[in-house]
């Protein structure tokens, strides 16, 4: 999940933007995907797992962000800022109301799929929850000195953009497959261009690197308090641009037949160079709906299709 600012001198738009723009704006991407995934493979769309991904897209990257400004909550109630209360009212209304259609939704699905969401989704909901201490008494230090630090996933080093890509690539295929399964992936349309293995690696990757471009829109706060994230560890926007790169061309390659793919990764090439750790916020949102645009330009190819095909008869 995209690390939130958590300065203590947000004003209220920015304060609004972190905890209730962000998480619905990012939601629609598992809306587009979960819902391009269910169609191009199995040739129809159930709102099971589409709900299930979008509810749960929010409630992980508004949970996080959440408590990364709980000092901002702090200060709205000590100063009794009205306008900052209303504004964590309402995100606490947004993630109240996702975790409800999320059980909603799960309720009405097969074991499998609730299987599914612990595995690669519940990750994000402890995303940057204290999970246990480790370390020790360092060695020459006096017995009552300890140097323990708290576990969070989100801190592990280098693998922050690998997690985010395998818990929105693979959990959101394997999420629709566990409600979709027993219908054959033949019915899809387009399985001469899609297959389901193709989505899925295309997913993961790109949601990796989307990941990592967030990182570099946080580099110079990552960089003060050395949050191991992958441009950190490269120490350089450049290098990690350039790994990016190579990451999309591979892509490109490993897919040429597929003009969807390649107009994705074309897309996210370029915003890779377009954007930078001095770019707005907001326009890293583009970054993330490389595969939002992709869905949407595969719906008005389908249509177009049917279109033809209407007009044939």
């Amino acid at each position: 999940m995209p690390h939130a600012n958590t300065s203590t001198t947000l004003t209220p738009r920015e304060l609004r933007s972190e905890l209730l723009t962000h998480p619905l704006m990012l939601s629609v991407g598992s809306l587009s995907l979960s819902t391009f995934m269910s169609r191009a493979i199995y040739g129809v769309v159930d709102w099971r797992p589409v709900l299930i991904c979008v509810s749960s897209d929010i409630l992980a990257i508004g949970m996080d962000h959440y408590f990364d400004q709980a000092p901002m909550l702090t200060h709205a109630l000590k100063t009794g800022n009205a306008q900052m209360r209303t504004i964590f009212r309402k995100a606490k209304v947004l993630l109240l109301s996702s975790a409800s259609l999320l059980i909603f939704a799960l309720t009405l699905s097969p074991p499998s799929t609730w299987a599914m969401v612990s595995i690669f989704f519940g990750p994000a909901f402890v995303w940057d929850f204290n999970l246990f201490m480790m370390g020790g008494r360092q060695r020459g230090s006096p017995k009552t000195t300890t140097q323990k630090k708290a576990f969070r996933i989100k801190r592990i080093p280098g693998t922050k953009a690998l997690l985010i890509g395998v818990i929105r690539g693979c959990g959101t295929f394997y999420i629709v497959r566990s409600v979709l399964g027993e219908l054959s992936s033949s019915q899809g349309h387009n399985l001469d261009v899609w297959n389901p293995s193709q989505i899925v690696i295309w997913s993961t990757i790109n949601r990796a690197c989307h990941a990592v471009m967030a990182d570099v829109r946080d580099f110079h706060e990552d960089w003060v308090k050395q949050v191991p994230t992958i441009p950190v560890l490269l120490k350089s926007v450049f290098r990690t641009k350039v790994l990016l790169t190579v990451m999309h061309l591979l892509t490109m390659v490993l897919y040429a037949n597929n003009p969807y793919i390649v107009f994705s990764s074309i897309y996210a090439t370029v915003l890779v160079w377009y954007l930078d750790e001095s770019s707005p916020r907001g326009l890293y949102r583009l970054s993330f709906h490389s595969q939002t645009l992709t869905a949407l330009l595969y719906a008005f190819a389908e249509a177009a299709k049917q279109y033809s095909l209407y007009q044939s008869i």
